[in-house]
């Protein structure tokens, strides 16, 4: 999970939103989005009851893509890094899959010999756990699982018909998930934000 500060730089040249207002009331009936580049730097950390460590970020400049050029070029960047990202085309919001078919599609069988899972200590009693695909790709991770439930295993890289039977069913129902395009636990990494343009005095998180 990562927390976003709800504030804009109060500096009227800094806050490119409300320097556009009148362009985010235009486009407000069509429900388009609107591309922005923005500059944000890690606030602070915290850490859950799970010992999961929580960054809180901050906008410290935003500027809205309002040139149709820059649109396109802001888009192109956004579907860059997300397919780079997740390593398989899925777009977000309403960006346009730019290639239906990929010519190098990932492969998605769900056999045992597709996936590996790294295991790690994360603190007394719990351990976390990778799941990476076979074409190196990162699929997800979860935190904190308690060894009294799935068993005592080691530290390091496993393959799944090696692991405990309680954890590796956990890891086949990962893997469901994940090849369905969709995770159901709340540990899954969420950005919940809220921009809220500030015009008075706030009080510091």
């Amino acid at each position: 999970m990562v927390k976003l500060a709800p504030s804009l730089p109060k500096e009227y040249d800094d806050n490119g939103l409300e320097s556009n207002t009148r362009h985010l009331l235009n486009i407000y009936p069509k429900q388009e989005y609107v591309p922005v580049v923005a500059l944000v730097r890690t606030k602070e950390i915290t850490q859950t009851e799970n010992f999961e460590r929580v960054p809180k970020v901050e906008i410290v400049h935003i500027e809205i893509a309002v040139d149709a050029d820059d649109q396109e070029d802001v888009r192109d960047l956004i579907q860059r890094l997300h397919d780079g990202r997740v390593q398989h085309i899925k777009q977000p919001l309403d960006l346009p899959d730019t290639d239906p078919e990929p010519a190098t599609p990932l492969e998605l069988e769900a056999s045992v010999g597709e996936y590996s899972i790294e295991i790690s200590d994360e603190a007394p009693g719990v351990f976390g756990l990778s799941l990476v695909a076979a074409s190196g790709a990162h699929v997800l991770d979860r935190h904190a699982l308690p060894r009294a439930e799935y068993g005592e295993i080691l530290p390091g890289a496993h393959t799944l018909h090696l692991l405990e039977p309680a954890l590796g069913e956990l890891v086949r129902q990962l893997i469901g998930e994940y090849e369905q395009g969709f995770a159901v636990s709340e540990d899954d990494v969420v950005v919940d934000a809220e921009l809220v343009d500030e015009t008075t005095t706030t009080e510091e998180d």
